[in-house]
């Protein structure tokens, strides 16, 4: 099987997301909102500075592990504690039937590059 993969994050990232109703609304907790909104901001504010990550030992030290608190536990944590909590059940049975799975790979999987 031939695998395809892209540059642009983006359409795999909003894949599947035609099927959504673009005026449905759904009610969060605002702490937990605000808890992932922080946590894209600390990414941001890191990566937005190419000399803050001169090399991967400063990326290593910045994501950590799921045991310290630093990047990928707060990612972690927004994304299985905080975010899936947010949606409905018919986009969480979407996620679980692989409507949202792009058939594109991200570029960083191939690795014949």
């Amino acid at each position: 099987m031939n695998k395809e993969y892209t540059e642009d994050l983006e359409e795999i990232a909003t894949y599947g997301f035609d099927a959504i109703d673009p005026d449905e609304k759904v009610e969060v907790n605002l702490k937990d909102l605000m808890y992932v909104f922080s946590t894209l901001q600390e990414y941001l504010r890191f990566f937005h500075q190419p000399l803050r990550y001169q090399n991967t030992e400063d990326i290593d030290r910045f994501m950590g592990s799921i045991n310290d608190k630093a990047a990928f536990k707060l990612l972690h944590t927004s994304i299985y504690e905080k975010m899936r909590n947010m949606f409905p059940e018919h986009i969480e049975e979407k996620y679980g039937e692989g409507d949202f799975d792009s058939p594109k790979l991200p570029f960083y999987y191939d690795d014949s590059r």
